[in-house]
């Protein structure tokens, strides 16, 4: 099965066309596109009743996401071909970024039933590949999000002017709004919040952004919490996530490396995203990691 989104922002209707084509040559193919958000999630769900072999996602990031949900836990495939603005999943795969190119890759690994088996992230019952996170970061992808369906373009440089204007306004506080309880460990507050099941959080064209740098798609989860942002500080947060992944060890923040289990709780509800795609506001979110649980074909 091929879920295809048509609004995916570097796949013109002619390449798709030579990806299907493709892929029909040599596999029993369908072709389904996506009408609305969530609807890949009802595509992948009735592939899985049907006992396809594998779920193909052409799109960006949040379409491979919404395909993976009924895929986990299962013996049907993802297979992944990039067609986004950032394509953090096929990056962490090696997966080439051109989808004709993309699509050889696929094929081979197809007829040669070369698969991964990896580990997923959870919050709140929705499965994650690479990330989630509450505040900040969340607040700006519904900013661009929000951009994105007024002008029909996502821009990178967009995700940084909001980044910039929402560290500077409203996340730009002392008042340490979450509440973070690792595992067994006693709760402490933060202003920010991340979590990792693999390595890099996001890219900014082609430099990753390492928000937490020792996380493995082979791990279990890896978390960041910063306790505070100042305008002050902005330059020296941009310059570690960039450069020097120094974060790890700052007083002004705390990391760690495999866990198993994190629970988020808020003073009041804050956006929250999975895999860069906002999902709502919540005021607590529990996040476990869910070992040997999605078959890839990387």
């Amino acid at each position: 099965m091929l879920i295809a989104n048509p609004r995916a922002g570097s796949v013109s209707r002619l390449k798709k066309e030579v990806i299907v084509k493709a892929l029909a040559a040599d596999f029993k193919l369908e072709v389904e596109e996506t009408e609305a958000r969530e609807h890949a999630t009802e595509i992948a769900e009735d592939a899985v009743d049907r006992d396809f072999d594998a779920v193909v996602a052409l799109g960006g990031d949040g379409t491979i996401n919404e395909v993976a949900q009924p895929l986990v836990g299962t013996e049907v495939a993802l297979g992944v071909l990039p067609g986004g603005s950032t394509n953090v999943m096929a990056r962490a795969l090696g997966i080439p970024l051109d989808p004709v190119e993309a699509t050889a890759f696929l094929s081979d690994h197809l007829r040669t039933q070369r698969r991964r088996r990896i580990g997923v992230g959870c919050m709140n019952k929705r499965y994650f590949l690479f990330s989630c996170g509450i505040g900040l970061d969340a607040e700006v992808v519904r900013r661009v999000e929000e951009t994105a369906a007024r002008s029909g373009r996502k821009s990178q440089w967009t995700f940084v002017r909001h980044a910039l204007a929402a560290a500077s306004t409203e996340y730009r506080t002392n008042d340490q709004w979450l509440s973070v309880q690792v595992e067994d460990e006693e709760p402490f507050r933060g202003v920010l919040g991340i979590v990792c099941n693999g390595w890099p959080f996001t890219y900014f064209k082609r430099f990753p952004v390492d928000a937490c740098p020792q996380a493995s798609l082979d791990g279990a989860l890896d978390l960041l919490v910063l306790r505070n942002v100042r305008t002050l500080t902005i330059p020296h947060i941009i310059w570690s996530l960039f450069v020097s992944r120094s974060h790890i060890g700052w007083r002004k923040a705390r990391y760690f490396h495999d866990l198993k289990r994190v629970r988020w709780e808020t003073d009041e509800p804050h956006p929250a995203q999975v895999d860069g795609d906002h999902i709502g506001l919540a005021a607590v979110a529990d996040i476990v990691h869910r070992p040997d649980a999605l078959d890839l074909l990387a």
